[in-house]
């Protein structure tokens, strides 16, 4: 599934470029890995870097865009409080051209870049599973379901178990 690129740094992290063909089973695994992690997102090109900032959203995964037969783009997904659009497209990354995955000593993924045939480059840095984030976004949910049935008071469970339910789905696409 995956070649190394540089099998081990001193530091004892292993670097992985992910064959083209693999990029599909790799972005569930990834998904499954890393569903609900702090990600800071740096976009690279010729005129310098730009951070993208997901707030206080969480990540929900990555997705390929197709077009026929062939691979046109990587989506970056993260939370969203709304109950129809749960999960968000923060970032297209068009014509990506390599996947590299770099993993701790522990194995744990902590990088992710992608390189495209423009020379752009998307590095995401992965921080610690933040399930309160989560439970933020089952909240948003929940409110955005109350406003939507009336604001009527009394089925506040209900609201919840339904956002609860709707969030859960949602992520489950992703792996």
């Amino acid at each position: 599934m995956d070649i190394p690129v540089n099998a081990m740094s001193e530091e004892g992290k292993m670097t992985r470029e992910i064959r083209r063909s693999q990029w599909a089973q790799f972005i569930k695994k990834f998904n499954a890995e890393n569903q609900y992690r702090q990600i800071q997102i740096t976009y690279k090109d010729s005129s310098g870097n730009k951070d993208i900032s997901l707030d206080d959203r969480p990540f929900i995964g990555l997705a390929l865009e197709k077009k026929g037969r062939f691979i046109d783009g990587i989506q970056f997904f993260a939370g969203r409080g709304d109950a129809h659009y749960i999960a968000e497209p923060i970032l297209t990354v068009k014509d990506p051209e390599r996947i590299i995955v770099e993993k701790d000593n522990e194995g744990h993924d902590f990088r992710l870049t992608i390189k495209t045939k423009d020379c752009y480059e998307i590095v995401a840095d992965l921080g610690p599973h933040n399930y309160e984030q989560v439970k933020h976004l089952i909240e948003k949910v929940a409110y955005s379901i109350y406003v939507k049935r009336g604001g009527w008071h009394g089925a506040d469970t209900d609201d919840w178990q339904q956002a609860e339910k709707k969030v859960h789905e949602t992520v489950a696409a992703f792996v």
